[in-house]
């Protein structure tokens, strides 16, 4: 994502690694198709610049994978992913409608670690605490999905993603042991009623509940 240039925002939104793109960009084309008159900057940082730049006033508002917030600022959950598994076209995983964790035994099983999901990587270290070289970091989602079309090993991420990336020739198996999920939060300071960001917040939750009809 690249910033929307603007000589003087009046709305500057800090976005944090690993939110999912589909509904930030339905909520951003809301945004700017209900107040085309405010300028809109987006900036995309890690999760401590997000808050610290919440905190020094330089953003108007944040979404991340992550809840964590302080007196300063509020925090709102929005919407939820479903964490599923990529696998090569050849598998012997696509013989299976939905897979557990102890299915993926034994694979080289690639995380993108930006989407933290604590109950999910808690039992693939359990499964395999011997075999932890098995678990493999990848610096993004298209590392990932590089690794698992090329069929290097398996991937386990958002299911929207990999549903994106079918044309690259990898699978989706959804996780039936779960639920295993990310969530994406939006961050704010305290703000008056009527504010800019109590309208993006509003905005925000609108997309939120139409994608969870």
């Amino acid at each position: 994502m690249h910033d929307v240039i603007s000589p003087r925002p009046n709305f500057t939104v800090a976005i944090a690694p690993g939110v999912p793109s589909s509904r930030l960009s339905a909520l951003l084309a809301l945004q700017r198709a209900q107040e085309p008159g405010v300028a809109m900057a987006v900036r995309e940082v890690s999760d401590q610049e997000l808050m610290t730049g919440l905190q020094e006033g330089r953003y108007d508002a944040g979404l991340s994978l992550s809840g964590a917030g302080d007196h300063l600022t509020s925090s709102r959950r929005l919407w939820c992913e479903s964490m599923a598994v990529a696998i090569p076209p050849r598998s012997r995983l696509v013989n299976h409608a939905k897979l557990t964790i102890s299915d993926l035994q034994g694979y080289p099983i690639y995380r993108w670690r930006v989407e933290a999901c604590p109950l999910l990587d808690e039992r693939l270290a359990s499964l395999m605490p011997m075999d932890q070289e098995n678990i493999l970091s990848a610096t993004s989602f298209e590392m990932m999905a590089l690794w698992v079309s090329s069929g290097y090993g398996i991937g386990v991420c958002a299911q929207s993603r990999i549903e994106r990336a079918h044309q690259w020739g990898i699978g989706m198996r959804p996780l039936a042991d779960g639920p295993y999920n990310i969530v994406t939060y939006l961050q704010r300071p305290h703000a008056q009623a009527d504010s800019a960001a109590k309208r993006f917040e509003r905005r925000a939750l609108q997309i939120a509940g139409e994608g969870a009809r």
